[in-house]
């Protein structure tokens, strides 16, 4: 990505982006809509957090089947679609030995019908895994597992999805303009396709006739977009990788360095990823500033949906935030604590402490 200058970067040109937790929900694809003797409530699971005013997308996944009354969001916003490349595998063992580009289909997952090719090694393990066909319906994040005539044996064999065609699609989006809870305390909502509309009631015929669809098929409802936070002063964000230890005995003694000096140095590899951050956010007394919104996530049970972009370098186009142009990390978080101090003389801040689940983009790599 190019940037229109080489000057040093400064805070001045930082942002923050964040989608709350309990903003991206599955509900079961029948009995949440307008069964609970309100047409126009949507029962949610416990611990969603939406608000009014929220936009949000409504998909169908796994098979789900959503009530004719509204219409549901398609490919291009659930990220799904057609393997286009295979990330890292796991090699398992006790597959067939010396196998050479063996035909398989890849197991598991969101979608069907992709194959590919693995080889293994005399001792049976997988060394090698190549995509022949990318099937349909598959995410970034899933991981399958592979099948085939001439795997008699073995197990243990995963294989991470890297990416997906994003293909045409539609988007409706929908406005929450209603919040509460039932009589056992679990929340619902109400949708509308307009700004403070009318909620729209469910004609009640999603699933199977009048039954749900058997799991994993459910639909998801989940924030269309990011929230810009404007009362965030800084953050931080340490990545660290463990080193693993990759070192082996010599595998022959005429190595010719019976007579060297210097001690021989442990091989090391870097392995899984952790990373953990800091934002400091100010206190306010308007109870729909995003920034309150931001600190009381600290408490939710469920951090299901919490996700930020931390913008180093943020650039603009058309009044909106130009993603291609700008430096920033998209990752997944659990908010893990926060604290406070009030005092008379100073701006009533908070640090929340985060910890990242998954790493969805960082400068450009995804």
């Amino acid at each position: 990505m190019a940037l229109c200058d080489s000057s040093v970067l400064t805070g001045q040109e930082g942002s923050i982006s964040f989608k709350p937790p309990g903003t991206s929900v599955c509900v079961r694809d029948f009995s949440a809509w307008g069964t609970d003797g309100t047409a126009s409530h949507i029962t949610l699971e416990c611990g969603s957090d939406f608000r009014v005013n929220d936009i949000v997308f409504v998909t169908e996944e796994d098979g789900g089947n959503l009530d004719s009354a509204f219409t549901a969001t398609t490919a291009t916003f659930a990220a799904d679609g057609v393997i286009t490349a295979l990330g890292s595998f796991v090699a398992g063992s006790g597959y067939p030995a010396s196998l050479t580009d063996s035909v398989v289909t890849f197991t598991g997952g969101s979608g069907s019908g992709a194959t590919g090719t693995v080889s293994t090694d005399a001792s049976g393990n997988v060394t090698a895994v190549a995509l022949t066909a990318g099937g349909t319906g598959y995410k970034s994040t899933d991981q399958l597992g592979i099948s085939g005539t001439a795997l008699i044996s073995g197990s243990g064999c995963v294989v991470e999805v890297e990416t997906v065609t994003q293909g045409g699609g539609t988007a409706t989006a929908y406005y929450v303009v209603g919040t509460g809870t039932d009589a056992n305390g679990v929340p619902w909502i109400e949708l509308s396709s307009t700004q403070h509309g009318t909620p729209i009631d469910a004609n009640g015929d999603g699933g199977t006739g009048s039954a749900d669809n058997d799991l994993p098929a459910h639909i998801n409802i989940a924030l269309a977009d990011y929230f810009s936070v404007c009362g965030v002063r800084s953050f931080n964000l340490d990545i660290t990788r463990d080193e693993l230890d990759v070192t082996v005995l010599p595998c022959s003694d005429d190595g010719g360095d019976d007579c060297s000096r210097l001690a021989a140095f442990r091989a090391t590899q870097a392995g899984y990823a952790t990373a953990t951050g800091t934002m400091e956010v100010y206190f306010t007394c308007d109870q729909e500033n995003i920034a309150n919104r931001l600190l009381g996530s600290s408490v939710l049970k469920s951090q299901t949906g919490a996700r930020v972009r931390l913008y180093v370098c943020t650039r603009y186009e058309g009044g909106e935030i130009d993603n291609d142009a700008s430096l920033y990390v998209d990752a997944d978080i659990s908010i893990t604590g926060m604290s406070f101090s009030v005092n008379p003389d100073d701006p009533t801040t908070a640090e929340l402490t985060f910890s990242v689940r998954k790493m969805n983009s960082v400068f450009g790599l995804s």
